[in-house]
């Protein structure tokens, strides 16, 4: 079966083609808001044309699977559209609405803000795809629970349907058992938090759990500040990081056991963590990637890309203008795709050492990413780089003093020592965020929304493209 799987992703054009169909009728679909195709007799016609082409694989058929995908995005994306027109005809108008709490609520100055997901209208309780985003007084709600409020809806934006401010709450309800992963999570949490410092404990339960929000106002924007806003969400580098662990481990077992164990922990990480954009693309993506370990097949980054981009956008098609889903597929696709270039130009066949490694998976992370934060914030820092040689090589000595001192919480004269070394190796990442932070003059800003910044792409890809050209000609 899993080899299956990694025959059909390592040799298939026609899944390449399927998930590129998807994702260009997501934007199609969003940007024009085709919802034709909202019927579940196109999903039924869709997987009739997927099953004659896998019994009858021809070449023709790759251009008929890349339309299959089309349709299937603009069935998923009807939903979508249904979900925000209905919550577009209250704005302005009372409405009570009820709800599942997406994520963790981050509590700012005697106020909640929130994600609610999985929404009801009225007292019919009329299911509507979509989500609201919303700012509470003060009230004690967790990630998981069921609410229902009242109040005046406003107008969306991003990926949000809607907003309410300070609706009335007129109902908490927290499932038995509820969110048991979470539950663990924050019982592990408390632990560290017993033995680090507040701002060094807050440091690292972001590095480990992507709780990152009682990180302190002035640490987050220095974080962005020089570029390093990435080492607090939880994401590929914090998952790939575990994961190796356990896959080691475990691998001694058996090459299957590694596999298993492997996919266990990441599907259980992602449960801890929350299903946010970036942290389903980290996860599908390490799933993925053990599947090739365990199959012996190297797949190209690109098919790994397209695939798993087209099956979040399935789950979710607003991730597309999701700024932590962009930045994560953009940071991904620099370090796999325009990596390996920068290193055989400056290295040609040997390989780099640590530090000349980490300044290349840096600058591709950011000149990927590059033009998506100067979209939407207008600042780069230039001193990035810098900030992440000093921080990066350390994070997993960091994420696993801090995973420690939570395992052995409790434990005299161990405990103390663990904690101790967390809370010096955290110190010295505050520090260097902080100093860096305070240099402002290497910030380079713009007017942010400026659709101009994405020809810098063309600036990065169009020597790979050109060698890319020459090689093929030298060939024929």
């Amino acid at each position: 079966m899993i080899g299956r799987l990694g025959n059909l992703i390592h040799q298939s054009y026609f899944v390449v083609a399927l998930a590129g169909g998807i994702i260009v009728g997501v934007i199609i679909g969003l940007v024009f808001r085709i919802n034709f195709f909202a019927s579940a007799v196109w999903v039924g016609f869709v997987i009739l044309v997927l099953v004659l082409i896998y019994i009858f694989p021809r070449a023709v058929f790759v251009g008929v699977a890349f339309v299959a995908g089309m349709i299937l995005a603009w069935f998923r994306v009807s939903a979508e559209l249904y979900g925000q027109d209905y919550v577009r005809q209250f704005y302005g108008q009372e409405v009570v609405v009820s709800g599942v709490v997406d994520g963790d609520p981050e509590e700012d100055e005697g106020e909640v803000k929130l994600k609610l997901t999985g929404l009801k209208f009225g007292e019919e309780g009329i299911n509507v795809k979509g989500n609201l985003y919303m700012t509470l007084k003060m009230v004690e709600v967790a990630r998981a629970d069921e609410i229902t409020v009242a109040g005046k809806m406003l107008e969306g934006f991003g990926t949000y349907a809607g907003y309410m401010y300070k609706p009335v709450v007129k109902q908490v309800r927290r499932p038995e058992p509820g969110d048991v992963v979470l539950k663990l999570r924050n019982w592990f949490a408390e632990r560290i938090k017993g033995l680090i410092p507040e701002k060094e404990s807050s440091l690292g339960l972001s590095y480990l759990l992507g709780m990152k929000t009682g990180l302190p106002d002035d640490l987050s924007e220095n974080l962005r500040t020089v570029g390093l806003v990435h080492i607090v969400v939880a994401s590929g580098a914090h998952l790939s990081i575990l994961v190796e662990v356990a896959r080691r481990l475990f691998g001694r077992l058996s090459r299957f056991s590694g596999l298993l164990f492997s996919v266990l922990f990441t599907l259980f990480f992602m449960a801890m963590v929350g299903w946010t954009p970036s942290i389903m693309r980290a996860g599908v993506m390490v799933i993925l990637t053990l599947v090739a370990w365990y199959t012996g097949r190297k797949f190209e980054a690109w098919r790994i890309i397209l695939i798993v981009a087209a099956f979040t956008l399935m789950l979710n098609p607003s991730f597309i203008i999701n700024l932590g889903w962009l930045l994560s597929f953009a940071a991904y696709g620099g370090i796999m795709m325009l990596g390996p270039k920068l290193i055989k130009f400056f290295y040609g066949e040997r390989k780099p050492g640590f530090v000349g490694a980490t300044i290349i998976t840096t600058v591709s992370a950011t000149l990927m990413t590059l033009p998506i934060t100067l979209y939407y914030y207008g600042t780069v820092s230039l001193i990035s780089v810098v900030a992440n040689l000093l921080i990066l090589p350390t994070l997993p000595v960091a994420m696993g003093l801090v995973f420690v001192t939570g395992v052995f919480a409790g434990v005299p004269g161990v405990e103390f020592a663990v904690s101790w070394c967390a809370t010096k190796l955290l110190d010295f990442h505050i520090l260097v965020v902080e100093w860096f932070g305070g240099m402002k003059w290497f910030m380079v800003e713009i007017e942010p929304y400026r659709w101009w910044v994405f020809l810098i792409y063309l600036i990065v890809f169009l020597p790979l493209v050109i060698s890319y050209l020459w090689k093929r000609r030298k060939v024929v």
